[in-house]
């Protein structure tokens, strides 16, 4: 029994999480939210639950604490064969069987990108204003905020 979610293909009986040839790239939060429409499919509430997750707190406007999913059992990742460099990032993936979330795929390397501090920034709204800097920094007055706020222009 199988269930796809792009670009994941859920093996029930293998508890194997295979992902698409073309992609070498996966994101913890994407994986996250296929697992979970995996295990609310028709085939998936028959057996035990693929992952778990925590983290998502919110810090503040935009910011969040970063995610880890863990998953359980004997599940692990798999990536399809070839020569390549497949990476694993946008959160922290852990567990699996010996706590090896990745399963063994002849020629390809996995980095898994992960971090005890993680978090994860919403992209969008707007950044601080010199006087907010200041007022957050406790600088006497936003003119002084030139050796705290950096500016870049971007091409």
């Amino acid at each position: 029994m199988t269930y796809y979610v792009a670009p994941f293909t859920f093996r029930f009986p293998q508890a194997v999480i295979d992902v698409d040839a073309a992609v070498a790239d996966v994101d913890c939060i994407s994986l996250y939210a296929a697992a979970k429409l995996a295990q609310a499919s028709e085939e998936g509430i028959i057996y035990d639950r693929i992952a778990a997750g925590s983290g998502l707190s919110l810090l503040g406007p935009g910011v969040q604490v970063g995610l880890t999913v863990e998953l359980l059992g004997a599940w692990q990742l798999r990536f399809g064969s070839g020569n390549y460099i497949a990476r694993v990032a946008g959160g922290n993936l852990v567990g699996g069987p010996g706590d090896d979330p990745i399963a063994y795929t002849p020629g390809v390397q996995t980095l898994l990108i992960q971090s005890a501090a993680s978090t994860v920034v919403t992209t969008g709204g707007t950044a601080l204003s010199p006087a907010e800097s200041a007022k957050l920094l406790s600088l006497p007055s936003a003119s002084d905020t030139a050796t705290a706020v950096w500016t870049k222009t971007l091409p």
